[in-house]
């Protein structure tokens, strides 16, 4: 094994597919994949550089991050996975990229790949010193929106969705702020992560925190109105990442009984089996359109909308009313769905186009590629079994001793963006389901949430 890319993974149910879809056509160039938690790729990093890394950000608080990854002489390779393509307009899109960037970033890494001409374009122009450094081919996400890899890939949650449910589903998206605990906890992290560039620009930003937690307090009434009218329908409330889903769980008691909160999987088998998909200001919406699936856009009046670009998308509605009317008449939105995916087109480079963007990603990192690894599966099989004690110790240890770390500035904790942790199984399924690509692996476990994955000789 001469060369090794490693994969670190943040949201599993966002990250872990695409990852996977690109090791396999890593392994067709005889790559080895590192694939898994940061923590664990960090590990992998130190005795197995170099390689080339993926990462999903370059965000100014990421500079000690890249700095270390590179000076282990590691290629740095990178996909803004917020993509910045829900914003309306250029002045939005670089308000996004000063928050999620830096001049030191893009000096230290060596490319950067765009979901879009519109993003793309930007990218450039605010870096235009290194615009080489950007690269126009798409986001592997886009290859799971297609029909034939879904019913392959996802098929196993396909089937238990549709178990679980007997009645139609119609999909409700959140993106919000759900309390006042959570609102203190968004706002005081502020500082961490956003560069403002003047008190105006971060009055305004903290305008529109409250707006979206008002928001929400409007979209609990609009989901109990609907749910209500509609008995013979199940609204499923799919909670973002960076949501507390037990406040979710708290506002739902009240509800009738065909609502539901539901975490579980990636988004995409739900937008796939359900019969509407609700939603505002969500990336979700540009995805249920680029699905060719029905999507109602629910936007009422009075509150501030900054990613607005994904809400002119679907049936626009402004009241519950409008919307229970939507469902009632089974409203069809075919023509609807036909001028969005025209739309989307233009801000999602490759949408439905048959080669892979994965593909062309894996191969931009080939040619990139300049140097030699090596792998030594004995040293692999030491470490690994030095990692397991490790942290078997630090398990046992952490049950009785309260760790007296700072607590990192994050909404949500490791184990919520992780879903139960990365497991060997769920690897080899992935595998199997894209057995048309006739790849077989070796699948090795490293160390916790950490797996390399090659090509059997």
């Amino acid at each position: 094994m001469k060369k090794i890319i490693f994969f670190p993974i943040e949201i599993k149910s966002r990250e872990l597919r695409p990852r996977l879809l690109m090791s396999l056509f890593a392994l067709k160039k005889n790559y080895a994949c590192f694939v898994g938690s940061k923590q664990g790729i960090l590990r992998a990093t130190r005795h197995f550089s170099p390689g080339t890394y993926f990462y999903k950000s370059m965000n100014h608080t990421d500079l000690d991050h890249i700095k270390k990854i590179k000076k282990l002489k590691n290629n740095y390779f990178v996909i803004d996975e917020e993509g910045g393509f829900q914003y309306s307009t250029s002045k939005q899109l670089n308000k996004f990229i000063t928050i999620r960037s830096s001049k030191k970033n893009v000096e230290l890494i060596d490319k950067f790949f765009s979901w879009g001409k519109f993003d793309f374009e930007e990218w450039k122009k605010r870096y235009n010193s290194n615009s080489k450094k950007f690269k126009l081919l798409g986001s592997p996400r886009i290859d799971f929106w297609r029909d034939e890899i879904i019913t392959k890939v996802y098929k196993e949650e396909l089937d238990e969705i549709q178990n679980k449910f007997s009645k139609d589903i119609v999909l409700v998206i959140s993106s919000f702020l759900t309390s006042k605990k959570e609102v203190k906890k968004f706002l005081k992290n502020y500082d961490h992560w956003f560069k403002f560039r003047n008190k105006k620009e971060k009055r305004n930003a903290i305008k529109q925190v409250m707006s979206d937690y008002r928001f929400f307090k409007n979209y609990l009434k609009m989901i109990s109105h609907i749910s209500k009218n509609n008995p013979n329908l199940n609204f499923v409330i799919r909670p973002h990442p960076n949501e507390n889903i037990n406040d979710w769980k708290q506002s739902i008691k009240k509800m009738p009984k065909n609502v539901y909160v539901d975490k579980s999987y990636d988004v995409t088998p739900w937008i796939y089996v359900s019969k509407y998909v609700i939603h505002n200001s969500s990336a979700v919406g540009m995805q249920t359109s680029a699905m060719k699936k029905n999507l109602i856009t629910y936007r009422p009046k009075g509150f501030l909308y900054d990613r607005n670009f994904t809400n002119k998308l679907g049936l626009i509605v402004n009241s519950k009313y409008k919307l229970d009317k939507i469902l009632k008449l089974e409203i069809k939105t075919n023509k609807i769905k036909l001028s969005n995916y025209k739309t989307l087109k233009k801000r999602f480079y490759s949408l439905g186009e048959k080669s892979f963007v994965s593909k062309k990603i894996i191969d931009e990192i080939n040619y990139a590629h300049n140097f030699k690894s090596n792998i030594n599966i004995s040293k692999f099989l030491i470490l690994s079994l030095s990692y397991k004690i490790k942290d078997l110790i630090y398990s046992f240890f952490n049950i009785f001793i309260k760790s007296k770390k700072r607590q990192p500035h994050t909404s949500r904790s490791f184990f919520e963006k992780m879903s139960g942790g990365i497991k060997k199984g769920e690897i080899s399924l992935f595998f199997k389901s894209m057995s048309n690509y006739d790849q077989k692996i070796n699948l090795l476990k490293f160390c916790k949430n950490c797996f390399l994955i090659y090509k059997k000789e």
